[in-house]
């Protein structure tokens, strides 16, 4: 099975461009569990286990991002321009060079 390049691109793009709204909800979250910490908030939707920490949803937000980082990199190259020149000429090092 051949897979196609453009194709795979631009699903890593559709997908980063789909993490986004989660890397927000994650920092969101994170900020609303600190303000509980500190008291600025009442209540905190998760109130135990690993996600009622502030720190981890930080974490993941920071995942997420480095995610969306790496797959708009990926989904987002550019090919190289082609050389106009068919057969470019070496570059000439010496005046000997040039009388050959």
């Amino acid at each position: 099975m051949k897979q196609n390049k453009p194709e795979i691109r631009r699903l890593a793009t559709g997908v980063a461009v789909l993490l986004q709204p989660a890397v927000l909800a994650a920092f969101v979250l994170a900020v609303w569990r600190f303000g509980t910490d500190v008291g600025w908030t009442r209540e905190f939707v998760i109130s135990a286990g690993p996600l009622s920490h502030w720190q981890t949803w930080v974490a993941i937000a920071v995942l997420l991002q480095l995610a969306v980082i790496a797959l708009n990199r990926y989904g987002n190259v550019k090919p190289l321009p082609k050389s106009e020149e068919p057969n470019p000429q070496p570059i000439l090092k010496s005046e000997f060079d040039r009388v050959l």
